[in-house]
């Protein structure tokens, strides 16, 4: 995968946390238009919105939309969708290594809780939790929540999409 790749990716899925509900700032925006200017993408909003200040949070919606429109970028028919996509890719990388059970728990629940908290998706939330009130100096490892994170991942990518 090139840096270009990366960064539409990038944008991408910026764009669907946004779709999604998730609380994505501005300075992320702005960050990920700079970023994707040095890699070598190009569109006129893009060098628009790498050379905005966050703090113009109306002028940054808007030149994003633009970029998500210049690239020509595939969104998720609807902010449901855009939660279940998310947590797909959040799954996945997971299971690949790329993310961490922590930070991918943390990650499932908070978008769990803006579809409801399906119960397919209460075994990572349980997990994640108690990850997250893991005390460094316990004497059980931290593997005792990761794995069953991992597990549980890795058994619902193998599951109908998204999952009942």
């Amino acid at each position: 995968m090139t840096e270009i790749d990366e960064c539409r990716g990038a944008l991408r899925e910026l764009a669907i946390g946004r779709l999604a509900g998730r609380d994505v700032r501005t300075s992320h925006l702005v960050e990920a238009g700079l970023d994707a200017i040095v890699a070598g993408l190009d569109t006129p909003s893009l060098a628009l919105l790498a050379g905005m200040e966050s703090y113009a949070e109306a002028a940054v919606d808007k030149a994003f939309g633009q970029v998500v429109d210049e690239l020509g970028l595939e969104l998720p028919a609807d902010p449901t969708a855009a939660r279940w996509a998310l947590i797909h890719g959040w799954l996945t990388a997971m299971v690949d290594g790329r993310l961490s059970p922590a930070a991918g728990g943390a990650l499932i629940s908070e978008v769990g809780a803006l579809l409801g908290s399906p119960p397919s998706l209460r075994g990572i939330t349980r997990w994640s939790a108690m990850l997250e009130n893991w005390i460094p100096t316990d004497l059980t490892p931290r593997d005792v929540c990761e794995v069953p994170i991992l597990e549980e991942s890795a058994e619902l990518l193998e599951g109908p999409w998204p999952p009942s």
